[in-house]
């Protein structure tokens, strides 16, 4: 219930970490982006898939939602990870469609999906809910909805809330005109029912403990240190001298270690570096940038302390959004967010 208390506030904050799409460069400079909104037949198509209003239970706080999870008798969970474009997928089943791979965005605080999608999968929408959803490339507008069924592996959720799109970007224009989706899995589907949760990059597995604590350590190295639920995505402290601060532990950007503007400057760093090229978008909520169009730019550390680690001439990029530990640096390890015990294990070797 209390993540729906969440959702029905007129500002809505969901963080969701940048996927990279890649395209020619010469078709990002050569035909403009734009954001638009759903159409009103697909509008109309949501309405239709409404839950009735006799259903709703609705209480000062928001909506009473209760979401069931119905784990493996086993207390544990392992599916095979599917790392595409540098970031995690894992196989999902909603409304007893045939699986197909959905991004897992620990970055994201719930899951989202375009509204195609949602009238695909039969998503039972709540049109009186509508949160103004915040990525690090802007806000756009949502619809709250609830997945009847959700399937992963021998996992079964029933009635899981997410968010619709109700945005679309697309690029180009005439006949190449495309739409670029956005369909996450966050990280609250696990935080609300799992012990932990471990993105095992170094194996191609994810696990989900539920009714297990997480065993330990299972690599020769290992590393852990203090994690939090900020914003509904977790987080963990980072340090260079004697400055700290926090970043998102974030599976859904394919970036390496990415400070925020403030950071950056607190460190020394307002200026300078070098910006960013290359024939790619960062695609996400909020609508899609080059790395030119959202100011990118690369410093060098001469030695990063990271993972109990210190590395030198360490790359770090200064980016829109939150502080974040993306994929280009997590891919190396273990990486077990562990909620029952507030810890960020990272393992290797």
């Amino acid at each position: 219930m209390d993540q729906w208390r969440r959702m029905i506030r007129h500002l809505f904050i969901f963080v969701l970490g940048a996927a990279m799409t890649a395209c020619l460069i010469g078709c990002a400079d050569s035909f403009a982006i734009k954001n638009e909104a759903v159409p009103a037949e697909l509008e109309q198509k949501l309405h239709a898939q409404a839950v009735p209003a006799s259903e709703l239970k609705l209480t000062k706080a928001g909506l009473n939602v209760r979401t069931v999870s119905v784990p493996p008798s086993e207390g544990v969970l392992k599916v095979p990870m599917y790392y595409e474009n540098g970031i995690p997928h894992i196989k999902v089943s909603l409304n007893g469609r045939k699986p197909k791979k959905f991004m897992l965005d620990t970055g994201a605080t719930f899951s989202v999906f375009d509204a195609e999608q949602a009238v695909e999968y039969g998503l039972r929408t709540v049109p009186q809910v509508r949160p103004t959803m915040a990525g690090v490339l802007g806000r756009e507008p949502g619809m709250a909805a609830l997945i009847p069924t959700v399937q992963i592996g021998t996992w079964r959720l029933e009635n899981l809330p997410c968010i619709i799109r109700m945005q679309r970007t697309a690029w180009g224009s005439g006949i190449l005109k495309e739409h670029l989706g956005v369909s996450v899995l966050g990280v609250q589907m696990a935080a609300n029912h799992c012990k932990y949760l471990t993105l095992d990059f170094l194996k191609g597995q994810v696990e989900f403990g539920f009714t297990r604590s997480y065993p330990g350590q299972v690599r020769k190295h290992l590393h852990k240190t203090n994690l939090s639920m900020k914003s509904g995505v977790p987080t963990t402290v980072l340090k260079f001298g004697r400055v700290s601060w926090e970043a998102v532990v974030d599976s859904g950007s394919v970036f390496g270690v990415q400070l925020d503007q403030r950071v950056a400057q607190v460190l020394g760093y307002k200026n300078g570096g070098w910006n960013v090229g290359g024939n790619y978008l960062i695609t996400g909520v909020g609508g899609a940038q080059t790395p030119k169009d959202a100011s990118v730019r690369v410093l060098e550390f001469q030695a990063l302390g990271l993972f109990g680690s210190y590395y030198p001439f360490a790359e770090v990029d200064v980016m829109p959004g939150p502080s974040r530990l993306g994929t280009y640096l997590l891919e190396d390890y273990r990486v077990t967010l562990d909620f029952e015990r507030k810890l960020l294990w990272i393992e290797w070797g």
